[in-house]
Formats: C-alpha cells, sequence, structure tokens
C-alpha cells in the first residue's frame, strides 16, 4: 500500500489546529504518519500536538515554506501530503490520495477547499477554469471554485495538496513574512521544469474556515509590503516563457491585484480606492522580479 503522511504547518491558531487534528485522526484507512510543524517559542501549538500523539517537529524561521519544507524532510512516506490548521478532512482523504498515487505517472495530486465563514457555507459560483496560467502571466486558482472532471492543472493549493516526495522541491528566495504568497506557483514550476503531472479533482473536498493570518499578509488588508511581496513572489516563480508578458500584462492592464493603467483607469471610474492603493507596490514588486530575471529561482529538493 502507498503510504502517506500528512504535513500541518501551525502558528498561533491551536484552537484550530486541535479541530484539523481530530478529522485527520478519524480516517477510515489511517494516514501512516502525522506531523505538526510548529514554531519553536508556541508553546500552545505543541500541546495540542502532544494531546492528540501526532509526530511534532519545530522551526525557528517564520513562513509556511520553513514549516512545510521541515514536515516533508521528516516525512517518511512515499507520498507527502499538506493541510492548514483552518482546514478539515473527509474520512476517506487518506484512502483516496493512496488511490491516486497507484499510477507512477502522477507527481501531485489536490482537489477543492470548500469555503466557511464562520459555519456559514460561502456562496460562490463554480468553474472549470482551475489552477492555469494564461499565456500573458495571469495566475487563475479558482481551486476552492472547482468543478468537473479531474484533469492536469498547473498547480495545487496547499490547503489541498499531496505531493510524491520524490519530485517535491521548495522554492528559495520568495518573499514575505507568515504566508509566502504564490509559494503554489513557484511548486507548480517545479513539477513542470521536470515534465511532471499535477491532478486536480473537485471531489477531493476538504472544508476550510479561514482564520486570521499572523504578520504582515491580511487576507483582506494587505499592507503595501505584503503587496510588492505577492507581486515579486508571482512574477518570480513564474516559468521564464511566461516573465515579459506577465510586467507587460501588469504594467499596461493588470487585475484587481496587480492592478495596471487599464485597471486602474476602471478603478478610478468605479471608485475603487483600495484598487488603486495597491498600484505602487505591485508595480514595484514585478519590476523587482524582472531585474533579478537574470538570476533564476533556485530549489531545493526534499530528498535531497
Amino acid at each position: 500500500m502507498t503510504t502517506v503522511t500528512l504535513v500541518i504547518p501551525s502558528y498561533g491558531r491551536a484552537v484550530d489546529l486541535g479541530t484539523a487534528l481530530d478529522s485527520a485522526l478519524r480516517q477510515t484507512e489511517p494516514f501512516d504518519e502525522i506531523i505538526v510543524v510548529a514554531r519553536v517559542d508556541d508553546s500552545e501549538t505543541i500541546t495540542t500536538a502532544q494531546g492528540r500523539g501526532v509526530t511534532i517537529t519545530t522551526v525557528s524561521e517564520a513562513g509556511v515554506l520553513a514549516a512545510m519544507q521541515a514536515g516533508a524532510r521528516l516525512a517518511n512516506s512515499e507520498i507527502v501530503a499538506f493541510t492548514d490548521d483552518d482546514a478539515r478532512l473527509p474520512t476517506d482523504h487518506a484512502s483516496r490520495l493512496r488511490t491516486y498515487f497507484d499510477d507512477p505517472s502522477i507527481d501531485g495530486v489536490g482537489g477543492r477547499d470548500v469555503i466557511y465563514d464562520q459555519e456559514s457555507l460561502r456562496a460562490t459560483s463554480l468553474t472549470t477554469i482551475v489552477g492555469q496560467i494564461r499565456w500573458y502571466g495571469r495566475v487563475v486558482g479558482n481551486h476552492h471554485r472547482g468543478t468537473g472532471a479531474v484533469r492536469p492543472v498547473f498547480m495545487l493549493k496547499g490547503v489541498n495538496a499531496a505531493y510524491r516526495r520524490s519530485a517535491l522541491a521548495f522554492p528559495k528566495g520568495l518573499r514575505g513574512e507568515g504566508a509566502q504568497p504564490h509559494f503554489e506557483v513557484a511548486l507548480g514550476s517545479w513539477i513542470d521544469s521536470q515534465l511532471g503531472t499535477l491532478l486536480y479533482d473537485p471531489s477531493l473536498q476538504v472544508t476550510h474556515h479561514p482564520a486570521e493570518r499572523l504578520g504582515d499578509d491580511q487576507r483582506t488588508s494587505p499592507s503595501t509590503g505584503a503587496i510588492l511581496d505577492s507581486a515579486y513572489n508571482l512574477a518570480r516563480s513564474l516559468p521564464r516563457r511566461y516573465l515579459a508578458p506577465r510586467v507587460a500584462y501588469v504594467l499596461l492592464l493588470g487585475d484587481a491585484n496587480c492592478p495596471g493603467m487599464g485597471r486602474c483607469l476602471v478603478a478610478v471610474l468605479r471608485g475603487e480606492h483600495s484598487v488603486l492603493a495597491r498600484r505602487r507596490a505591485s508595480w514595484r514588486g514585478t519590476t523587482m522580479a524582472w531585474a533579478h530575471r537574470a538570476v533564476p529561482l533556485t530549489y531545493e529538493r526534499c530528498c535531497e
């Protein structure tokens, strides 16, 4: 049977972590290993994990990437699955992951995270366009809105993703405190460079109760620094063939997160001050990534 380790990075959300662990421990076919990665000074998180009898490892470095990498390195299984401490897994999650990875050509599998606001299901429209990059460098996530058949995608979402350990590598040099925005794009770029295959199955679901983020990268009101980090990481993480189109797109048109001249004009007409406030930081982050284009993003393989 294919072996699967579940890694849960957690910081400052002990109550949420306890609920996530309870769901992970109620599997019909148990995970071979459950690893919680905590900050070395986060005693509440460590105590919560100890109370569930799971493996614990600590990191001193801030950021989800450092935690994911520490957990993946400690894992003893063929497959490393990730979820967040504010997610809940169905009882068949581990068994379904094993079924996917029985196919040796598959390097990663992910699914939909069904989002709840408090205890209420968030209303959202569904789409078949998930985990893709447009030719002009725009990233389309939509993992929480996916519907349709199982299909290949460019990237997965960290709250509901699993990778073959032998294929996994982590990017170095991304910006950000706490959550490093768009690290999933970098992971997808690595798999793409190795000619690997990632699958998205919208029926492989977890429930996601997004908790408040600690640090600079808030979900609804990010700081100027977080906006810059997000724009930089996205442009830096793309395969090189998308970088020049991405820079042109962000400067000339853009979107609500990285507004270019066209999107800023729309924002002026609509009175969208929050969009206009993002303009300078997102442009700066994107042009910083362009300035670093001669030095490719580096990766550290999980199995090295």
